[in-house]
């Protein structure tokens, strides 16, 4: 079995403990407790996916702590991973002109998927950083005995 995971920022959570905080201070125990309470385990999450080859099925999910939020699902046939440059923006109908990334950061991500032979085509497993996700994407290339496509440059290249 396959597992890719990282930390993930939530932000509901940390709201939970400055909220937490905040009635400390004010002397209401009780209720810095209850926040405290809900907030401190949900603020330690990661978000990842696990590929079961034997099985053929796939799972995206939230952990917190031990707890595992997602289900497994059947991959239909897979044609190949692919690994995909993608834009980020958050202004997508505004007419703003897109807002340019601080010196020596990228406005880029890519996008981590494995292309699939149904109606759906392709299930996106994570986004990150290229190098990462040209690594992890020829891991799972090889273990699901498929190619990798990187189409993060101009010029489409197969990989193992």
């Amino acid at each position: 079995m396959y597992t890719y995971e990282r930390f993930s920022l939530q932000l509901v959570p940390w709201f939970a403990l400055i909220l937490g905080i905040v009635f400390l201070i004010a002397g209401m125990y009780l209720e810095a407790a209850v926040a405290t309470a809900i907030g401190l385990p949900l603020c330690i999450s990661y978000r990842g996916f696990n590929i079961d080859p034997q099985k053929n099925l796939v799972r995206k999910y939230d952990r917190f702590l031990m707890l595992y939020i997602g289900g497994w699902r059947p991959i239909p046939s897979p044609l190949y991973v692919s690994v995909v440059r993608i834009r980020l923006s958050s202004r997508r109908i505004t007419p703003m002109p897109f807002p340019t990334p601080e010196s020596g950061r990228s406005a880029r991500t890519y996008r981590l998927s494995i292309v699939v032979d149904s109606r759906e085509r392709y299930i996106s497993l994570t986004n990150g950083k290229r190098p990462e996700m040209l690594e992890e994407g020829l891991k799972i290339a090889r273990l699901l005995q498929v190619k990798l496509l990187d189409h993060t440059t101009s010029e489409k290249r197969w990989l193992a």
